[in-house]
């Protein structure tokens, strides 16, 4: 598993601050464009999730409790919604990374549940020339979401790699090779 080092980890820190969080929501875009470090590459969205791993939890949880049912205590968990964001940063090395982000729809706004590195990409010690949706259109029929990411392991090739992003509606993940 890929662990991101002490620096990437700070800029994630910072990114998360300057793109999240009610206090910076009602912030000027200008400012928060200004705010985002030089180093963050790319940045999509798209798609939608609900209530990810919200049923299995509690379905372990009503196990532990010794409840009969666990749809009872799903009920009573709140429900969860929001969108994906990928983003690709430029490492100290001036390799990319790739972070796949939960981010929740709250009363207060846009907050970030979840943040992971793409291993796949990760490890492949490329850099990203470009990212973007499957379905740039901004309406998801169905929950998930797919993105193409694309990247240069060989600064001396011409043409970059596709790599495709799939979650399905489960928030399952897969990467691949793209075949087209």
């Amino acid at each position: 598993m890929y662990l991101p080092s002490p620096k990437i980890l700070l800029l994630l820190a910072g990114l998360t601050t300057a793109l999240s969080g009610p206090a910076l929501a009602q912030e000027d875009p200008t400012s928060l464009a200004g705010a985002l470090s030089p180093r963050v590459l790319f940045i999509t969205s798209g798609g939608y999730w609900e209530g990810i791993g919200e049923t299995a939890e509690a379905a372990d949880s009503a196990n532990q409790a010794g409840a009969e049912t666990a749809p009872e205590l799903a009920e009573a968990a709140p429900a969860s919604r929001g969108y994906y964001r990928l983003i690709a940063i430029r490492g100290a090395d001036n390799k990319s990374q790739v972070f796949l982000q939960h981010i929740a729809l709250t009363p207060d706004g846009p907050d970030l549940a979840l943040s992971i590195g793409i291993d796949e990409i990760n490890t492949l010690g490329g850099y990203v020339t470009d990212m973007r949706p499957e379905d740039s259109t901004g309406t998801a029929t169905q929950a998930g979401f797919a993105a193409y990411i694309h990247l240069k392991t060989d600064p001396s090739v011409a043409e970059p790699e596709t790599w495709a992003l799939y979650i399905d509606e489960f928030g399952d993940m897969q990467v691949e090779r793209s075949s087209n």
